[in-house]
């Protein structure tokens, strides 16, 4: 069973939200959905070197209450870090807890 007492960090979960741009396409750009409280807790590092550049990336599990309205979709802000959310295990089968498996440092 997992400890609610560990969900301490504020976090935002965002959502993309689309804006035409005027000549057939669109802008993406996130917007807030909910404040909530998760745990964040890092999982690996991995260093890439790509098109010239090293990238760094770094995965992350991060638990939540369940919520019904959240998918890969979305995003987790915390302060200045963003984490995308590239799958979701719904803890023990029960509708209690989530656990995002995010990476940070990437685009999507």
């Amino acid at each position: 069973m997992y400890n609610i007492g560990n969900l301490r960090y504020k976090v935002d979960l965002q959502g993309p939200t689309r804006t035409s741009d005027g000549a057939g396409g669109y802008t993406e750009s996130f917007s807030n959905i909910a404040s909530i409280y998760a745990d964040i807790r890092p999982q690996n590092a991995l260093e890439t070197y790509r098109q010239g550049q090293v990238q760094e990336k770094v995965t992350h599990k991060i638990t939540i209450r369940y919520r019904s309205n959240i998918s890969t979709n979305n995003i987790i802000k915390y302060e200045s870090r963003t984490f995308n959310i590239k799958g979701i295990k719904n803890l023990n089968e029960r509708d209690r807890f989530l656990e995002l498996l995010c990476e940070e440092g990437v685009a999507n």
